[in-house]
């Protein structure tokens, strides 16, 4: 990958309440992109309020089910950045294994999942 500077580094977003997930994921990011700019939180208002910051977002992993994405309007914050959304947590995979169709709206990281199943996720969403 080319190193580019800060002005214009993918920006990725990592909102997750466990400090091990989150250091986990950050990791796997900065494995992916070296030069990205990884904002991390470990409440969902901090997060929103990091992307509404942002002029871009390339891409955010987000402990959330999808009622509370779609509650708080977090997809078209997220859209409106030029990002997309992966949600993950035991909200995200309950609706997920519920079958409910709004589940499916966005891409969902289910566990047991390992830093290849992370980088193929960003692969995936950045297509």
């Amino acid at each position: 990958m080319e190193h580019r500077n800060a002005a214009q580094a993918d920006v990725y977003l990592i909102a997750v309440r466990d400090f091990v997930v989150l250091r986990d994921l950050e990791d796997t990011v900065r494995e992916f992109d070296p030069d990205a700019v990884v904002l991390t939180s470990t409440r969902l208002e901090e997060a929103i309020a990091q992307i509404t910051a942002q002029s871009r977002l390339a891409l955010a992993f987000v402990e959330a089910g999808p009622a509370r994405v779609a509650e708080v309007k977090l997809d078209a914050l997220v859209r409106s950045k030029g990002g997309r959304i992966v949600l993950l947590g035991d909200d995200a995979e309950d609706e997920w294994d519920g079958e409910r169709p709004a589940s499916h709206r966005w891409p969902t990281l289910l566990r047991p999942f390992s830093s290849q199943t992370v980088l193929s996720m960003i692969v995936a969403c950045r297509g």
